[in-house]
């Protein structure tokens, strides 16, 4: 582990009320976005409020695109928890995965398409800062979960391009049997 690796908080932060948080009466009016190949759920409400801003220097502030994202969490063994925030239609998607296991955790912006390459280098991350907030600290199958995400990271992507990803904003799921 590196120097800059310890000035990362992989601790999260605990906060009881904060599915109370307005935030989540606003997605309540919306209808849930869904990927290629989701199980539709009729009447379902949007899950995600996190908008993500690309660039040179950028801050997450909100804007249009952010109505496409959506928020899952799947169960891994006893100890891992892995919430997927984003967007995919099939043939390409980004967003973040964050990986909790046991009090700390990490986030990775993740990206992928169906153009393919035979030069493409692996993309490299390097998370500049996190901070997540949760509705508890422990969660059981079909249990729901309510947080807050602020994220910026260093991704370089296949091709060598370096850009600045933030993500911001509330999201909530229920947690589902890990399928992988």
């Amino acid at each position: 582990m590196n120097r800059e690796d310890l000035a990362i908080d992989k601790t999260f932060k605990i906060d009881p009320t904060i599915k109370k948080d307005t935030a989540f009466k606003f997605l309540n009016t919306l209808p849930e976005t869904y990927n290629f190949l989701d199980e539709v759920i009729p009447n379902a409400k949007k899950s995600s409020n996190v908008h993500f801003n690309y660039g040179k220097d950028v801050e997450a502030t909100e804007h249009y695109y952010s109505v496409r994202n959506k928020a899952d969490a799947f169960k891994k063994g006893n100890d891992s928890l892995i919430i997927s925030i984003g967007t995919a239609d099939g043939y390409s998607g980004s967003g973040i995965n964050l990986i909790i296991k046991k009090d700390s955790y990490s986030s990775r912006y993740y990206k992928f398409s169906d153009m393919l390459s035979y030069n493409d280098k692996k993309p490299q991350h390097k998370t500049l800062y996190q901070n997540l907030i949760l509705d508890k600290a422990k969660y059981n199958l079909n249990d729901s979960i309510y947080g807050f995400i602020n994220f910026k990271s260093q991704y370089i992507d296949k091709r060598s391009d370096t850009i600045i990803v933030a993500a911001k904003g509330h999201f909530r799921a229920k947690i589902r049997e890990a399928e992988f």
